[in-house]
């Protein structure tokens, strides 16, 4: 049994428990700041960046629509706020001067592109106080940009098993021009969905006929498991999957060629904590996961989405916060987001207590992407208080900003090879 296995909910809260008053006491660390004072320059500042070749491939980086909503749907120009400045977040009090703020897709794709983004994945084509907009006009918007559409996050299982709906995806994908198509929910209804095996039977071969049904089109099918997916079986008749997760059987007993994934960095590592088993209360085996994933083609994306642990959260809840206080950051009574790196996520043990958790450098380089192969950045608490309407921008820039500059390291995690998934 691995170490991943045998590291026990028992031994998560004593060690946190030791760390807590530390944490307490510790200031944030802000994330590093390059040699041209802009964020992460070329120069490591002993944040994690390695020394080695980059880990992201540039022409990869995409954003999640959901981190920036309020930048989409809000009117062009119709607010001003703080986008940070060429020492933020290093220095938090360089806030850079107060800017109208881009709102709706061809302004938003504007900005995006101009700190580095090449991809966009959707989540609706809705950009509220702007307008209507078609199909070909958010086509248009990227083109002018020069960004693509990354994906979407429409494709609900529910729902594409309606041939009418999926064609209909089908025509938008080829309209924007992206080849993966997926869900961040659940794969049937409810919040926790049923936990019985026949469900999830029908389940995993409705994925089947969906994924197939892409994959005649040159489109790939996935899933973005959020925490309900790493819990356990609950089947009076199969009392022997009460020690399965869900994600487990769901991976084992779907067609690798037709249905793939794109892990959330979080959410991922938040059900590996809320779910241990319940005879020896053992973790969610994150890595052989990904290992799994990348060994069959499976893995075809990332949501990397960073946060800081909470040191003692109750049992059974989300462990990690995307919120935390930055000192000496002027707005919002000090409390920033976490952006993508500077959290115990990114930066992997011993920042976070949990061994496994490799950070970012060590996970891209192990764990690697097949086609189409997208870094896609993104935070649930991007958008922020009515005081700082540039907080979900400023996120999106400084996180790019830490993906393009992302080394690996010269030796791996825990001094194993980087390529161990190979």
């Amino acid at each position: 049994m691995s170490s991943a296995r045998t590291f026990s909910r028992r031994r998560f809260v004593g060690v946190a428990a030791g760390v807590a008053g530390a944490a307490a006491l510790a200031p944030r660390s802000a994330v590093a700041t390059g040699g041209d004072g802009g964020p992460y320059g070329d120069h490591d500042h002993g944040h994690g960046h390695g020394h080695g070749p980059n880990v992201v491939t540039r022409d990869r980086i995409g954003l999640q629509q959901w981190s920036i909503r309020d930048a989409i749907t809000r009117a062009d120009g119709s607010v001003s706020g703080y986008l940070g400045g060429r020492g933020f977040p290093y220095d938090p009090t360089d806030l850079g001067p107060v800017v109208p703020l881009p709102g709706g897709f061809a302004s938003v794709f504007r900005y995006l592109a101009s700190v580095g983004y090449r991809g966009f994945e959707f989540f609706s084509f809705d950009q509220g106080a702007n307008g209507p907009i078609t199909t070909e006009q958010i086509r248009a918007a990227l083109d002018g940009a020069g960004m693509v559409a990354a994906g979407s996050h429409t494709g609900g299982l529910q729902s594409m098993i309606n041939p009418t709906y999926r064609q209909n995806e089908i025509a938008r994908a080829r309209v924007l021009g992206y080849r993966m198509i997926g869900t961040a929910g659940n794969p049937g209804p409810g919040s926790p969905p049923s936990g019985l095996l026949s469900d999830w039977t029908r389940w995993a071969q409705q994925a089947n006929e969906v994924g197939a049904a892409l994959r005649a089109v040159g489109i790939k099918y996935f899933f973005h498991p959020e925490q309900d997916w790493f819990r356990f079986f609950d089947d009076p008749a199969h009392p022997e999957l009460s020690r399965v997760h869900r994600i487990d059987w769901f991976t084992d007993n779907t067609d690798r060629r037709l249905v793939f994934f794109e892990p959330d960095t979080m959410h991922t590592l938040a059900g590996r904590t809320r779910f241990p088993d319940p005879v020896d209360g053992s973790l969610f085996d994150v890595n052989g996961w990904y290992r799994r994933l990348a060994s069959q083609r499976r893995l075809i994306a990332w949501h990397i989405k960073d946060a800081d642990r909470i040191p003692l959260p109750a049992a059974g809840t989300n462990p990690f916060t995307q919120e935390h206080v930055r000192p000496l950051f002027p707005l919002n009574g000090g409390i920033d987001v976490v952006y993508v790196g500077e959290g115990s996520i990114g930066k992997g043990y011993p920042c976070d207590i949990d061994p496994e958790v490799l950070g970012f450098p060590e996970t891209f380089a192990r764990y690697r992407l097949s086609d189409p192969g997208w870094f896609h950045a993104e935070s649930d608490a991007g958008p922020g208080p009515a005081t700082d309407p540039g907080r979900s921008l400023r996120w999106a820039k400084v996180s790019a900003a830490y993906l393009r500059s992302l080394k690996g390291h010269r030796h791996g995690h825990h001094g194993k090879h980087r390529h161990g998934s190979h």
